[in-house]
């Protein structure tokens, strides 16, 4: 599961028909659930399930272990077993949701938390994960409604204010993000997600060396943590200290040789050294990986344009704008490649699109005034 999860409720306040072993067993797996040991706890649930197979809790609960252990396919398995004998077990339905959302689903995740909602409308974690699940939908401030009623009965449920922070930074407001990770560091100090996250919020506000001080306190925490490591790349790139980005986006990449991001930053910290063939090396790296990631087809993009190839650019920025419609670098991009091949109407048309979505976007502005004035010279 993406998200960390609330306290589940006791054996004994769900299963009272159940015998005090199995209900031992499960209080036993519990704790060890919540002190991270899922693989342990998975034994317990089994052990009860073992004497009592139709335990609904044991059942419930060895599903939430398979998703915290990333095997949600399974989870749901487990959560299906504990439905078909209480339909309304909200925890199973909660998670169930949970789970459906970690593997894509979010529709569909938002059916069965609306039937946990339906049940308990002010279960914590169903908010939650309907907030969450609303979230990766696009809709934040509907997300936001629901991460608020949350905070409303549990104000200080870490994972729901990390995520509202997360809300508040896709709406672009990121010192409102950060007065979230903060409650939430408030709690708990040393949250390497909230960290991370209160990072770059400060990143996106300019504030690169305050950012870099708090990936360095997640990775005095985790010293391989790829996105503490990444972002800590990011944020050299943009004081300028490419070679530097370059070194942790490596100790990124050492570690996750597959992580996507790493491997398209250091792409464009190689293009900005001059280094364009190797740029594109890792471009391709990254597009093997994810053929839809629209950073790295309009960064192969940029770096084919520096090599003089403007025909093959465009042919990326086409596949990036097949994606994101409204990329605007990737607009902007494709503009100066029609402007290089000599098609300055095509050219305006492409800065008119970006300028239409960010009309503040200089770059555009510039070159759409350089082409206007290079076609009125053909005339």
């Amino acid at each position: 599961m993406l998200v960390t999860i609330s306290l589940l409720p006791s054996a004994a306040a769900l299963v009272k028909n159940a015998s005090p072993e199995v209900n031992a067993l499960v209080d036993k797996g519990l704790s060890l659930y919540h002190l991270g040991n899922y693989t342990q706890a998975i034994q317990y649930y089994d052990k009860a399930l073992s004497i009592d197979p139709k335990n609904v809790l044991a059942l419930g609960n060895k599903g939430v272990a398979l998703g915290s252990l990333g095997n949600d396919t399974g989870a749901i398995q487990y959560l299906d077993k504990a439905l078909a004998i209480d339909p309304k077990d909200v925890n199973a339905l909660t998670f169930k949701g949970a789970s459906l959302g970690s593997l894509g689903n979010d529709t569909g995740a938002i059916q069965y938390l609306d039937k946990a909602l339906a049940i308990d409308p002010k279960d914590v974690n169903a908010l939650t994960f309907k907030g969450h699940a609303l979230d990766n939908l696009g809709n934040d401030t509907g997300a936001i409604a629901y991460f608020d009623k949350a905070l409303a009965i549990d104000p200080k449920d870490v994972n729901t204010l990390i995520l509202r922070g997360i809300s508040l930074y896709r709406l672009g407001n990121y010192t409102g993000a950060i007065q979230y990770y903060d409650k939430a560091l408030a709690i708990d100090p040393e949250n390497v997600r909230a960290l991370n996250f209160k990072g770059d919020a400060l990143d996106r506000l300019g504030n690169h060396t305050g950012a870099i001080a708090y990936y360095d306190k997640v990775l005095a925490i985790d010293p391989e943590n790829v996105v503490a490591l990444t972002f800590k790349g990011d944020a050299l790139y943009s004081l300028g200290n490419h070679t530097g980005a370059i070194q942790y986006y490596d100790k990124a990449l050492a570690i996750d040789p597959k992580d996507v991001n790493a491997l398209t930053n250091k792409g464009v910290a190689l293009d900005d050294l001059g280094n364009h063939t190797g740029a594109i090396q890792y471009y391709d790296k990254a597009l093997a990986i994810d053929p839809k990631h629209v950073a790295a087809l309009t960064n192969k993009g940029n770096a084919l344009y520096s090599l003089g190839n403007h025909t093959g650019a465009i042919q990326y920025y086409d596949k990036a704008l097949a994606i994101d419609p409204k990329d605007v670098n990737a607009l902007t991009n494709k503009g100066l490649a029609l402007n290089s091949l000599g098609k300055y109407t095509e050219a305006i048309s492409l800065f008119d699109k970006a300028l239409a979505i960010d009309p503040s976007n200089v770059l555009a502005l510039k070159n759409k005034g350089l082409t206007v004035d290079a076609l009125n010279k053909t005339k």
